[in-house]
């Protein structure tokens, strides 16, 4: 009779949900990596924007152009704003899908750990019983041999 887990069928759910919040875990660092590129992209382009000079563009200064440059950096900073904002949520959403990765795995490996200790106690209980079955068949033969050696003389 081999080892049978009672709550194997426990066991397989666990691992089920360990994996699903894995898959939850990573789409969650996804987003955060996604996030951080968007801003490390944003602060290049304000840099450049801030960088160029108006007077190498034209060779005249145009308000126009001035005030465009104006109104795209305030978008640019207001996105970076957003962007930010987005980044912080994004971080407590993955904070808190470990947090249910950690606890699902737990949960998974005291399962792990009950199912060894049944395991190391059915192993135990097994070496009993085959010795015990061992002393019993000795012992038959050691009648046998006796009853032999009694009904030879």
């Amino acid at each position: 009779m081999p080892f049978e887990f009672r709550l194997d069928k426990v066991l397989k759910y666990r691992k089920r949900v360990v994996e699903k919040h894995t898959r939850q875990v990573a789409e969650a660092s996804r987003i955060v990596v996604d996030i951080v590129g968007k801003m490390e992209g944003l602060t290049r382009d304000i840099g450049r924007l801030l960088e160029d000079n108006p007077r190498e563009i034209q060779t005249a200064l145009d308000v126009e152009t001035l005030i465009f440059r104006g109104r795209w950096l305030t978008h640019l900073e207001d996105r970076l704003a957003e962007l930010d904002n987005e980044l912080a949520k994004a971080k407590t959403e993955l904070s808190n899908q470990r947090s249910l990765l950690t606890n699902a795995w737990q949960d998974q490996e005291v399962l792990v750990r009950l199912r060894d200790k049944q395991k190391n106690i059915w192993l135990q209980d097994q070496h009993k019983r085959e010795i015990k079955e061992l002393d019993e068949i000795g012992q038959i033969r050691a009648d046998r041999s006796q009853r032999e050696k009694v009904s030879s003389i």
